[in-house]
C-alpha cells in the first residue's frame, strides 16, 4: 500500500447486507452505538464497499473476511492472506475480490536511470507483485476448492 493512500471507516447504510469476518484478525469490521463501519485501505477500496452497500444485486459481503494461506515466495514460509472483499450475488454467485491500482498488476519494468533509488524502487516493486502472485495463486486455488470466483479490481474497473 502507498503511504498516501486514503484510510478510513465507511458508515456501512444496508447494515443487513454486511457481513462479519470469521476472523476479525485486521480488525475491519466496527459495530459501535448500532452502528456498523468498515475500514477502507485506499480509495479503490472505498469505491468498491460503497458498489456494495448500495447495489441491490448484491446480498452480501464482508471485508477481509477470512485467511487463505499461501508461501511467500520471499522467504519461503506460510502466511496469511486477506482477501478484500467477499460478495454474493442474488444469482448465488460469490466471489473473492483483490483491490489493487493497476501498477501492481503488472510486473515492474527495470529502470532507465541505473540510480540507487531507482534500482531500490524496483527491486520493492518487484517483491511486491512477486507477493501478490503467489497471493493470488492461492486465492484462485481457494476460489476454484470451494465453488467460488476470483477477481481483481483496479481503477479501470471502479471508476
Amino acid at each position: 500500500m502507498y503511504a498516501n493512500a486514503k484510510k478510513g471507516l465507511y458508515k456501512v447504510i444496508n447494515k443487513n447486507k454486511v457481513k462479519k469476518p470469521i476472523d476479525n484478525h485486521m480488525q475491519s469490521f466496527i459495530i459501535e452505538n448500532n452502528n456498523v463501519f468498515l475500514e477502507y485501505k485506499s480509495s479503490l477500496e472505498l469505491k468498491a464497499i460503497r458498489y456494495c452497500d448500495f447495489n441491490k444485486y448484491i446480498t452480501s459481503f464482508a471485508v477481509e473476511p477470512f485467511a487463505i494461506k499461501y508461501i511467500k515466495p520471499t522467504d519461503g514460509k506460510y502466511h496469511r492472506y486477506y482477501i478484500d472483499l467477499f460478495i454474493e450475488f442474488v444469482t448465488g454467485e460469490k466471489f473473492l475480490v483483490e483491490i489493487k491500482s493497476k501498477g501492481e498488476t503488472i510486473r515492474p519494468k527495470k529502470p532507465k536511470k541505473n540510480t540507487e533509488k531507482a534500482k531500490l524502487n524496483y527491486e520493492k516493486s518487484l517483491q511486491t507483485y512477486i507477493i501478490n502472485q503467489a497471493k493470488w495463486k492461492a486465492a484462485k486455488e481457494f476460489a476454484k476448492s470451494n465453488d467460488l470466483k476470483f477477481i481483481i479490481l483496479t481503477e479501470d474497473e471502479l471508476k
